[in-house]
């Protein structure tokens, strides 16, 4: 059985990849041990991979014959897995990267593979650090051993970033839900998607090459609230905010920044046809909240700017 060394994996899209994969491959995951999978026959390495001389300490034991590696953010991550690992072995490397990536101010939509990438992200750092992670993996690696997949937002279950359980939550409270007047664009993945995507590259059915992956369609930020409220079955209380007027970042009271984040997937859809219906994934997605529900907070930030717009609106 082939070997798959699974960076990450023990929270949102890697535990998903480790369950797209763990019944045809091997599977090893490495990541600092905070969330341990405890499952049958998946091997799990525990180290921080921010230092160097303990990855390499830990995988001069082990040979890969293929890496998915969702944790990596810097170059500096990447080097280091690079340095740590016997390359001769590794087929394949597939790195999940994200479409934080492009210059929205230099690429029209929908963002091609080919387009601009840089500028000033409203992600900043991150989108810097993907960036620069994904170019040196494309430099250092064999073009036919190198996977990049640009994602946009992933949901589904387990999503612990507020976004759509944001969405359930204040829906089921009957709370405000203030929305961006610009009522922007935003594409999708869902997370079992992603999975299975990835593993299709393993397989050979994506080529190697670099790959947005989504939906083919984007939904502007009404259309996504107003889903979410079909899926929990209550009509949501919208409200329009002029982000020009306020004087904190839209991120405060929304979970999306105020920017067409829409990415072109015609090339990975010549060889991949895993598309789950949105409103079906989005169900899985309520489905999961429904058992955690009661742990949702919302952060202080957030319920500041909100405790401030009920008032003014």
């Amino acid at each position: 059985m082939e070997k798959v060394l699974i960076m990450g994996g023990s929270y949102f899209i890697g535990k998903h990849v480790v369950n797209a994969l763990k019944d045809d491959y091997a599977v090893t995951v490495l990541n600092r041990g905070n969330k341990p999978f405890n499952m049958k026959n998946i091997e799990e390495l525990v180290c921080d991979r921010n230092d160097h001389a303990a990855l390499r300490k830990v995988l001069s034991r082990h040979h890969a014959d293929f890496i998915v590696d969702i944790s990596g953010i810097t170059q500096q991550h990447a080097e280091g897995l690079l340095n740590a690992i016997d390359l001769t072995t590794v087929k394949k490397l597939i790195y999940i990267s994200s479409s934080a990536v492009y210059d929205i101010n230099k690429s029209e939509i929908p963002f091609l593979e080919a387009a601009p990438l840089g500028g000033e992200s409203p992600f900043k750092a991150y989108a810097d650090h993907k960036r620069h992670a994904e170019q040196y993996l494309l430099k250092a690696l064999d073009r036919d051993k190198f996977v990049a997949f640009r994602p946009p937002f992933v949901y589904g279950e387990d999503n612990y970033v507020l976004r759509e359980r944001l969405m359930f939550y204040l829906i089921e409270q009957n709370e405000p839900i203030f929305i961006p007047a610009t009522n922007n664009k935003i594409q999708f993945v869902y997370v079992k998607d992603l999975a299975n995507q990835i593993k299709e590259a393993l397989q050979g059915v994506i080529p190697a090459g670099i790959y947005n992956v989504g939906d083919s369609d984007a939904l502007t930020f009404i259309q996504w609230v107003e889903l979410c409220g079909q899926v929990v079955g209550k009509k949501p209380n919208t409200l329009l905010v002029d982000p020009q007027k306020l004087t904190y970042p839209v991120t405060a009271f929304f979970p999306f920044f105020d920017y067409d984040n829409v990415l072109s997937v015609d090339k990975i859809k010549q060889y991949s046809h895993v598309s789950t219906p949105f409103i079906k994934g989005l169900k899985h997605a309520y489905e999961d909240y429904q058992s955690l529900k009661e742990t949702i907070k919302l952060p202080d930030v957030m319920r500041e700017a909100r405790k401030i717009l009920k008032g003014v609106l």
